[in-house]
């Protein structure tokens, strides 16, 4: 690919991804392969990003730094919400997301990392005033956690011992966290002035958002 433009990197790399999740989707909405495909989250996971990441623009030490940054922090959050039950509401983890420590997965602060970069990337080119894109991009986090959270259960993501409505929402304080919590990120990636110019960040924010979006269908019906 090295002779392509980096739009045509993107839609190619792009399309990849799409035929990527389409042979997840399948595996997870098959019963007689679901556990297969659920214990390769983690890795689809680290895949995702590492991909992500290839379209960085310029890698600065503060690039590396602020993400790292993030990913540490968001997963001390979860540690804490688990423990406690105050941040996001009562919840637990379950297998599917790999190793854990303090019954916490390792790879949620890598998942926090990765949905903040792709929020703060599809904002980065808009004019709006860097506080507004931070708030815009904090509503993209919400909206992606909104589409996320009914599959989780059924795949042994994690599972809130209150659970709301059937499993079609967490509780009110989940969304509420997720919004302070990533408009927090996203300020700091901002007021870094980190510059992504990732073209592939919007492809795969929407791919996993059409996923989630897809999956509930399709594990109430297998």
């Amino acid at each position: 690919m090295s002779g392509m433009s980096k739009n045509k990197r993107a839609r190619f790399t792009a399309y990849f991804l799409i035929i990527f999740y389409s042979v997840g989707l399948v595996g997870l909405g098959l019963p007689s392969f679901r556990e297969l495909f659920i214990g390769l989250m983690p890795l689809t996971l680290l895949l995702s990003m590492a991909i992500l990441l290839l379209f960085h623009n310029r890698w600065r030490s503060t690039d590396g730094m602020v993400l790292l940054f993030i990913a540490i922090t968001g997963y001390l959050i979860e540690v804490l919400g688990v423990i406690t039950g105050h941040v996001f509401g009562s919840y637990w983890y379950g297998s599917a997301l790999g190793l854990k420590a303090f019954d916490t997965p390792l790879i949620i602060g890598l998942n926090w990392a990765m949905l903040t970069y792709c929020a703060f990337a599809i904002m980065e080119p808009t004019r709006l005033f860097w506080p507004l894109k931070a708030i815009a991009g904090a509503f993209l986090m919400v909206a992606y956690d909104l589409v996320m959270e009914p599959a989780a259960p059924l795949l042994s993501m994690w599972d809130w011992h209150h659970w709301y409505i059937d499993g079609w929402i967490a509780p009110l304080r989940n969304y509420q966290a997720w919004f302070i919590i990533s408009l927090v990120f996203l300020s700091g990636m901002h007021l870094a002035r980190i510059r992504t110019g990732n073209r592939l960040a919007p492809w795969l924010f929407s791919i996993q958002m059409v996923f989630f979006l897809s999956l509930n269908i399709l594990l109430r019906i297998t």
